[in-house]
């Protein structure tokens, strides 16, 4: 099984997100994580389905909720790069690589 590494930027992204949506309603905040961490551990069983996007950079949306998980692979570890809302400006979704 690959490795995984998540950098300071997607802590930050999944941090954001999570208090984003616990403002909005009780307990959306931790179901954002859970479905945010399931993704992810569904990325490190199968990384290589998803479509390489920008470079060596791959990205799986993530289902309920509007986010992008940006990844990339190198041997045997995953880098989890950046938890994206597709809200965003979509020109800062690489800058920060």
């Amino acid at each position: 099984m690959y490795r995984l590494v998540l950098t300071n930027n997607a802590v930050g992204d999944i941090t954001q997100g999570k208090l984003w949506y616990e403002d909005k309603q009780t307990n959306l905040g931790g179901r954002f994580a859970n479905v945010i961490f399931n993704s992810i551990n569904e990325i490190q069983r199968h990384p290589n389905p998803f479509p390489n996007k920008y470079k060596f950079i791959r990205e799986m949306y993530v289902r309920k909720f509007p986010y992008v998980i940006i990844y990339s692979i190198e041997e045997d570890i995953i880098f989890i790069l950046r938890v994206f809302a597709c809200k965003q400006d979509q020109k800062k979704k690489y800058k920060s690589l």
